[in-house]
């Protein structure tokens, strides 16, 4: 699944600081719920500025992700 495309060092590197806080923030990059990048790749895709991934919304994902295992 494709869940986030850019073209363009000015994106990309807007991606990479995304990508930083996420790790900053303790989570692994890899485990981000997949619904945040593709928030990610629209808000960017729109010229909006794609809300934080916080812990807290880091735990609601792994809950979601529990009930479904």
């Amino acid at each position: 699944d494709l869940l986030l495309s850019v073209h363009g060092w000015p994106k990309v590197a807007q991606v990479f600081r995304l990508i930083d806080a996420i790790e900053a923030s303790g989570i692994d990059p890899c485990d981000v719920a997949p619904d945040h990048w593709r928030h990610i790749h629209n808000r960017i895709a729109g010229r909006e500025a794609p809300r934080d991934y916080s812990p807290v919304r880091h735990r609601a994902w792994l809950q979601r992700k529990a009930l479904f295992s």
